[in-house]
């Protein structure tokens, strides 16, 4: 009950702005799929508020806050009695979402904690949150050095943790999976926003849903940013769309600029795909002006201005991002060259947008690709979506921070836009041309069913095993951690080679830092970002022993006394260095056992038994 207050909580913010300023235009699951992109915005925007005049939200404040948004959507709701604010479309709508978020959730349902690496900071990061009431300019005392990071997942997890009670790495596990739901709404809103046609919307948001393999698999490398990104991306992509032909733009220019810097705040990929978006926008807007000699010029302005808005709107941190990453984050722009092309690229990109029902889309959106370019509505998305095809292709092209592989992670988007635009578009053709209807029907009915049903099947566990560090035993043993370790413990654990001469955990020893807040070897791979080369060099060269040690020997208590190390954390099959080697170490005492983990006191003057 608690978790469901803490996400109606979560989700006030966007319901009140619709209640106000929603266009009551768009049918219920447009409307939903924008409640939850508001809010998510809103509490990044709110947090970077509260961050600019360092004020602390604390729990009074935070209850006062909700306390108004609640009474304005109330107010709201009252003074809008008479236009039937609410439809039984709502109740479909919410039934769609539901059973959107019990598919995700379901395939979550084998993890006791997130998975892969980026988890292990997304939750330090929601934290700290948590601990300093709201954003943060540090991560001190658990990782040194300032934080700078597109934070939008994390200021929504915060809160909804804050006021669940549950722990940041849980909220942060079942909030993806909502999130995971809502981009197949933000799907839905950009179709429909585009062919104003809600059949291939809905068609599209069921193929995200079952028939491709991101986002899904997001949940097995932790991509929790970028999730956050591709749910307010389509978004503010479709309000775009909007206020580039003129509608309403009272009501659409101010949400494009709040959905802007939404996404400006939640991943820096989102960000260029919005950015792309809005100059193909502009300038198909443009041209067209200039063929029809039009000197409607307020669209095109108000979509140069709302962008501006919300770019304003975060300019303070990104500022701050410019300022700390300047010199680490590449901007070079690499061109292709016959070394970079492999057959291993090739290979990595078809496994990403695979599996066979994610071919068949992207078969389909290719067909829709030259369909959707012959019609106007849907031409700036074509282009769009062409274009970030192109830059997914393993080719070597190298734009600044992004290769081509992180915009195969996005290229399901147009792809299931693309291909339902096509499916729709040949069954009105086929029953058109057809002596039969129910032919045309049939034909793409079957086809759909087979793309739903043979990719929900494929795609039912996304999490790969190789992803996942904790299991319930890790998360047993890091709950009594918690409660009966002191907080400045600092801890040993197996560590391997993650990736750019770092390295990561390799079990539950791993979630340490961030579940419990005690130290461990690998404190996450988050500590580069301090920009402090002497002491991140050190904690590197620290993990590299490490990864060696198979034993109580010389080097390990070398490492031990030189980290500080007081507590080993070890599971059973799992590393280098295994509980059966410290049995007899007189330094060494087993303190906790259950289900193969295994938390040993470390002493270097020796233990008395």
């Amino acid at each position: 009950m608690l978790n469901a207050l803490a996400l109606a909580a979560f989700l006030l913010p966007g319901l009140c702005w619709w209640v106000w300023l929603g266009d009551r235009d768009k049918d219920p699951l447009e409307a939903l799929a924008g409640i939850l992109g508001v809010s998510v915005a809103m509490t990044a925007l709110g947090a970077l508020f509260f961050y600019a005049v360092s004020l602390p939200l604390t729990a009074g404040l935070l209850g006062a806050l909700l306390g108004l948004t609640l009474t304005l959507t109330g107010f709201g709701i009252y003074r809008r009695r008479n236009e039937r604010v609410f439809t039984w479309g709502w109740v479909l709508a919410l039934a769609a979402f539901g059973a959107l978020c019990f598919w995700r959730l379901w395939q979550a349902r084998g993890l006791a904690l997130p998975a892969w690496v980026d988890s292990l900071h997304h939750s330090l990061i929601i934290r700290k949150m948590i601990e300093s009431g709201g954003l943060t300019s540090t991560l001190e005392p658990y990782l040194p050095g300032p934080f700078y990071y597109h934070y939008a997942v994390h200021s929504a997890a915060a809160l909804v943790s804050a006021l669940s009670g549950n722990t940041p790495a849980e909220t942060l596990l079942r909030l993806g999976q909502i999130f995971t739901a809502g981009v197949s709404l933000s799907a839905y809103s950009l179709v429909k926003a585009s062919a104003k046609d809600w059949r291939p919307a809905a068609l599209a948001a069921l193929l995200l849903a079952f028939a491709t393999k991101m986002p899904g698999y997001y949940l097995s490398w932790g991509r929790y940013t970028l999730l956050t990104g591709m749910l307010l991306l389509p978004l503010a992509m479709a309000e775009a769309a909007r206020v580039a032909r003129g509608e309403k733009l009272r009501r659409s220019a101010p949400l494009l600029a709040v959905l802007t810097a939404g996404t400006l705040l939640s991943h820096y990929l989102a960000a260029f795909l919005l950015a792309l978006f809005l100059v193909v926008l502009a300038l198909s807007r443009l041209v067209r002006n200039i063929r029809q000699k039009s000197r409607d010029w307020q669209p095109l302005l108000a979509l140069a201005g709302s962008a501006l808005a919300g770019l304003a709107l975060v300019s303070r941190w990104y500022w701050r991002v410019f300022c700390y990453s300047r010199g680490i984050i590449s901007t070079e722009i690499r061109l292709p060259t016959s070394g970079t092309l492999n057959a291993d690229n090739w290979d990595y990109f078809w496994n990403l947008v695979g599996p066979l029902t994610g071919y068949v889309v992207l078969g389909l959106a290719v067909g829709g690709l030259v369909w959707a370019l012959t019609r106007a509505r849907t031409r700036p998305l074509a282009i769009w979506g062409l274009l970030v095809a192109l830059l997914s292709l393993p080719l070597g092209l190298v734009l600044g921070p992004f290769r081509s592989d992180h915009f195969s992670l996005a290229l399901f988007l147009p792809a299931v836009c693309l291909s339902a635009c096509l499916l729709v578009w040949s069954w009105d053709c086929l029953r058109s041309r057809l002596p039969k209807k129910a032919w045309g029907t049939t034909a793409v009915l079957l086809v759909c069913a087979a793309l739903l049903g043979g990719g929900a099947w494929l795609n039912r566990e996304p999490v790969n095993a190789s992803t996942v560090l904790a299991d319930e035993n890790d998360l047993a043993a890091l709950e009594w951690i918690e409660d009966h370790l002191p907080l400045d413990a600092r801890f040993f654990i197996n560590t391997t080679g993650w990736g750019y001469g770092l390295y990561r955990g390799m079990d539950g020893g791993a979630w340490i830092l961030p579940y419990t807040g005690r130290w461990s070897l690998a404190p996450t791979i988050f500590y580069t970002f301090s920009g402090e080369e002497e002491t991140y060099a050190r904690w590197i060269d620290w993990s590299q022993r490490a990864s060696g040690m198979n034993g109580c020997t010389e080097e390990f208590k070398a490492l031990a006394a030189e980290a500080g190390l007081n507590y080993l954390y070890l599971r059973e099959g799992v590393g280098s260095l295994q509980a059966e080697a410290l049995r007899g170490c007189a330094e060494a005492r087993q303190l906790y056992s259950a289900g193969g983990v295994s938390i040993w006191l470390w002493d270097a003057g020796g233990i008395e038994n």
